[in-house]
């Protein structure tokens, strides 16, 4: 798996961790995207959608539906 297939898969559980209420698990899962993006400057992108999805998530910000998740 490349490093930028690990960061989407990593930005999609941070987005339904979000969405469950976990935030013990985002912040992990945050972490873990800082890590790759400092090793990999290619995942910069994804994880700049990590923030925005959280300071988003943090204001009420409605967030894009997830393609099978069935929540918005």
């Amino acid at each position: 798996m490349s490093d930028l297939a690990l960061a989407r898969a990593l930005l999609r559980l941070y987005k339904l961790a979000m969405i469950a209420g976990r935030p013990g698990v985002t912040d992990h899962l945050l972490h873990a995207l800082e890590e790759l993006a400092r090793s990999e400057p290619a995942c910069e992108p994804i994880l700049d959608q990590a923030y925005l999805w959280g300071l988003g998530a943090r204001v009420g910000v409605a967030q894009p539906r997830m393609p099978g998740s069935g929540t918005q």
